[in-house]
């Protein structure tokens, strides 16, 4: 296997694109309006304290609620969500009209369906290029043990059985 340098976004996107992922929602309440977005970017960081993190585009329409909230929920998908994910991974005002979730203690919405949830603080979060990167410290979590997870990888959602 040959290395290439990177000679635009295509290539490195492409090169990326061979690691699979699972997907997620992440979503947070800021100022009563509810804020949510489709990541793969979601990670475990430490088990003591319990942290996870997970980036967003600075251009993204919740970076504000994200930088404010103290509170945020990642909703991990299983493999029957992948409207949902399609859904938060557009561009629209309102995401959460017509999906079915529930709020937690901190009004953070829990997405019905999901494989589990994890109910995070807002931990830090640091400047990284053209994301910002968030760390929640995670204070519940949920875990349904009879679904198996939305995964992505090569540009496709694929299907863990």
């Amino acid at each position: 296997m040959g290395y290439i340098n990177i000679v635009n976004i295509d290539d490195f996107k492409q090169a990326v694109g061979k690691f699979p992922t699972g997907v997620c929602v992440i979503a947070t309440n800021y100022q009563d309006q509810l804020f949510g977005f489709t990541a793969n970017s979601f990670v475990s960081v430490s088990l003591e304290p319990a942290l996870i993190s997970f980036y967003l585009d600075k251009k993204s329409y919740s970076l504000q609620a994200f930088y404010q909230a103290d509170y945020f929920t990642v909703n991990i998908l299983s493999n029957d969500q992948t409207d949902i994910s399609n859904h938060f991974a557009r561009s629209l005002k309102d995401k959460f009209q017509g999906i079915s979730y529930q709020l937690n203690e901190h009004d953070t919405p829990l997405l019905d369906g999901s494989i589990s949830a994890l109910e995070c603080e807002k931990y830090n979060h640091m400047d990284c290029g053209d994301h910002v990167l968030f760390v929640g410290q995670v204070q519940k979590v949920k875990v349904d043990n009879t679904k198996h997870p939305l995964v992505y990888y090569g540009k496709k959602y694929r299907e863990l059985t």
